[in-house]
């Protein structure tokens, strides 16, 4: 049967599935995935359009470090791009599908987005995708205002099987400071942690223009005095030497001190332990931290514990010594007193919010030229 001459047959929704996306919006949606938060900004991933759908494939030889266990802290990174590609999407009137973990096609290929006729989250927070960053400056202490708490409280309630602890007062938020701080001693001490972190560093603002990745030291917010001596870490004997005598628990007395001046240390997790709740994690985690430089707070991952405790709860500890596998059980087990909730559910990220001052320095990000390929002209 055919339309009447002159009249305009509607486009039908699977119709629209297949339009591509104009140059510039594909470029927009690109950038705004890129801004995602990664391992020492790794930047592991890169996305192909074939005109139809957008493939966002995992480059592992970039994120490999001994923090990735089992790639789940990638899966947690490829929840925020996710979390970012549809907020920018939405924020044009575009709704995107995304098949997780294709069962088809290339084995790194780890997401396929296929344009939608209508946007599937709320575009409110794509303002802040690119304001997003890591503030490492210790923060007032002052309690956060209630609707901010609540806010995050609700985006979180909204996600099945997602759970916030916040950890306000000040004698626990001593103690899971001092907890989360036994990380940076472990950096000088284990030969893995220590130069995984290191290969991203970048000691010039020149080098981290160019490289495009990595953490440009000045993020750390190392006073001068600092500076020298943790360059001069990066010899991995020197570093050994530092950590035998006793010189790195200035290291974990300064990261405890910084923990601590924060609103608040809080933990997310999830219940499950599969790819997808990894996946499922990684998208709130990014809809706190958009909602949090939305309202002008600072905030700081502190992950490095967290994921050791993964190594230890998915791999037995493989790769650590017995003293520092003890070490992180007791760990374990002091933070499941403060956070009862590590007992029965998965560590997604342990961060600090709060009001603090801005950052000496941002991470960059890579070029879209080195992200984004096409099939198309």
């Amino acid at each position: 049967m055919h339309a009447p001459a002159g009249m305009k047959v509607p486009e039908s929704p699977d119709a629209r599935l297949h339009t591509p996306l104009p140059p510039p919006i594909l470029s927009a949606l690109v950038r705004a995935a890129a801004h995602a938060p990664s391992g020492d900004n790794c930047q592991p991933w890169r996305f192909h359009s074939d005109g139809r759908c957008l493939r966002v494939r995992f480059v592992p030889e970039r994120a490999e470090s001994f923090y990735d266990v089992g790639n789940r802290a990638s899966w947690i990174s490829l929840g925020a791009v996710l979390e970012n590609l549809e907020i920018a999407a939405a924020s044009r009137g575009i709704g995107l599908r995304v098949e997780l973990f294709p069962a088809a096609g290339h084995s790194d290929v780890v997401a396929v987005a296929t344009p939608s006729p209508i946007p599937t989250v709320e575009a409110r927070l794509a303002d802040a995708i690119e304001k997003r960053c890591v503030n490492r400056r210790p923060y007032e202490p002052r309690a956060l205002p209630r609707d901010v708490r609540t806010e995050i409280d609700s985006l979180v309630s909204a996600v099945p099987g997602a759970h916030l602890s916040w950890v306000e007062d000040a004698a626990p938020k001593a103690k899971l400071a001092a907890l989360a701080a036994e990380n940076d001693r472990l950096l000088f001490e284990h030969r893995g942690l220590h130069d995984g972190v290191y290969r991203w560093l970048r000691w010039t603002a020149s080098e981290s223009a160019r490289a495009g990745d990595g953490m440009p030291v000045a993020t750390l917010e190392l006073s001068p005095i600092e500076r020298p001596g943790f360059r001069l870490a990066a010899w991995w004997p020197f570093a050994r030497a530092l950590a035998a005598m006793g010189v790195t628990r200035a290291v974990v007395r300064r990261s405890r001190h910084v923990y601590e001046r924060s609103a608040a240390l809080v933990l997310l997790t999830v219940d499950g332990g599969a790819r997808e709740d990894f996946v499922r994690g990684g998208r709130v985690m990014e809809r706190i931290w958009l909602t949090a430089t939305n309202r002008g707070l600072s905030f700081q991952p502190v992950t490095g514990i967290t994921f050791l405790l993964l190594r230890l709860l998915y791999l037995n500890g493989d790769g650590l010594s017995a003293e520092h596998r003890r070490r992180l059980q007791r760990i374990g087990d002091d933070a499941s007193v403060i956070v009862p909730r590590l007992r029965t559910t998965t560590p997604i990220m342990l961060f600090r919010i709060g009001n603090g001052a801005a950052p000496s320095a941002r991470s960059p990000r890579l070029s879209l030229s080195q992200l984004l390929t096409t099939d198309v002209d």
